[in-house]
């Protein structure tokens, strides 16, 4: 037999083999229930969520995850820092500026995923993921920066003008499939050198976010040093993840010396109390618990471990009680339309009290309205949305038990075609991901 022939023969074979085994998996699990709903149903649902948000969200030839079917600027103002012809030089409204958010969240999902119960639909989504953050690196003009983008028709176009969230989700999506199954050989060359790069730029900065220049300080480009609760743990979680992703002495050393300086004061900040804030703003606020998470698993057993997983339950609940809207989202809302909201949708007084309470005054005729619709996705939707993920990031068994079954409803009862942002399609996806790695964890 030709030695090609022969070779595309055992390929097809182990592919055949390894949908045989996926198709028997599911087989082996439709019977038995946990919560409101069927171990096959978790898998059906959470593929399917994954496979629409691809086909509408994904470039189908660098598989990044985008934040819109439709591009909004064109490569060549990309290039220049701007947004239909107007100075932007972060981004924002392009649909390329949250590249590394989205792609490296997905990541870090499907990596949960596959960890508690292996398919091959994750397999290659998984390692598809992995090389659509390659490219983002690669993309960038210089070494150690994490840019926005690039453009799908121009993979030399993004915005330098980067953040904290861009660069620590490839940090922490990066390092999580370099301690994976899946990583080979050369993927964790790849990341070691890309790791270590992003750490010594951003060390060298006194770890804030830089221009290529290095002389001008991105919109959100802020330093990671100073004593303050949020930036402790993000300081903490980042240098670990690049010691994870590394396996250098160097970033272990500086883990553990951050961690020491001013009498332990960063792991201190870390412990729960009134000095812990959650950020109002929706997309911000589960970043946080994302990386957290991360940190939770990358960290040995003992009392740092504890210290993060009380933090993760301790944000979480903060998060899930908070009420809507709050005085910063209210700045982005049009009272007309918050006004018609509050009648259709029957809330008691001008506010939701608090997630549970947002969800379930969903119904999906509100997403009919046109006049309400973005409001009615905004409020009843994504604010939840957000809150639900923060609770599975927890590993908190007793607050993922207390709002399952709301995770699960929102999963099935929420029609994903009358919403448009992307942010809240890859959210779905990301949420289904965590639950499923929650049912075949217990």
């Amino acid at each position: 037999m030709d030695i090609k022939i022969k070779t595309i023969t055992i390929v097809l074979i182990f592919i055949n083999n390894q949908r045989l085994f996926s198709q028997n998996q599911l087989e082996k699990v439709q019977i038995k229930r946990t919560a409101g709903f069927t171990e096959k149903e978790i898998v059906e649902k959470t593929f399917s969520l994954a496979h629409s948000y691809f086909n509408l969200y994904q470039n189908q030839k660098t598989y990044i995850c985008y934040s819109t079917t439709k591009f909004y600027t064109s490569a060549e103002d990309v290039k220049q820092g701007l947004l239909r012809g107007k100075p932007m030089p972060y981004g924002y409204g392009s649909g390329i500026e949250d590249t590394a958010l989205h792609t490296g969240h997905i990541l870090i999902a499907m990596l949960d995923a596959y960890k508690r119960r292996p398919d091959l639909f994750l397999e290659t989504n998984i390692r598809n993921i992995y090389n659509a953050l390659k490219i983002i690196y690669q993309s960038s003009p210089i070494p150690g920066l994490v840019p926005r983008g690039p453009h799908p028709d121009d993979l030399t176009a993004c915005y330098v003008d980067s953040s904290l969230d861009q660069h620590t989700t490839f940090l922490y999506a990066m390092s999580a499939y370099a301690n994976s199954s899946l990583a080979s050989a050369e993927d964790k060359r790849f990341i070691q050198k890309s790791l270590d790069e992003i750490g010594k730029r951003l060390e060298s900065y006194n770890w804030s976010i830089r221009y290529p220049d290095g002389i001008k300080q991105c919109h959100v480009g802020h330093s990671w040093l100073p004593f303050e609760a949020d930036k402790a743990s993000l300081l903490l979680a980042s240098v670990y993840a690049i010691y994870k992703g590394t396996e250098k002495q160097y970033w272990l050393d500086l883990f553990e010396k951050l961690g020491n300086e001013n009498n332990n004061t960063r792991w201190e900040l870390c412990k729960i109390g009134k000095h812990i804030q959650v950020s109002s703003h929706p997309i911000y606020a589960n970043q946080r618990n994302v990386r957290l998470n991360v940190f939770f698993h990358f960290l040995p057993d003992g009392e740092k471990k504890k210290i993060i997983s009380d933090l993760l339950a301790y944000n979480a609940e903060i998060q899930i009680a908070r009420s809507f809207p709050n005085e910063f989202i209210l700045k982005f809302m049009n009272d007309d339309n918050l006004t018609l909201l509050k009648q259709a949708a029957r809330w008691n007084g001008d506010i939701l009290p608090d997630s549970e309470t947002a969800w379930k005054k969903f119904t999906p005729e509100l997403l009919d309205d046109i006049k309400i619709s973005a409001t009615a996705a905004l409020a009843h939707v994504r604010f939840p949305l957000g809150g639900y993920h923060m609770v599975l990031c927890s590993e908190n068994k007793a607050l993922i038990d207390k709002h399952i079954n709301s995770i699960w409803e929102m999963l099935n009862k929420v029609d994903l075609s009358k919403i448009s942002a992307g942010e809240t399609h890859y959210l779905f996806t990301v949420v289904a991901m965590h639950l499923y790695a929650y049912i075949f964890k217990n």
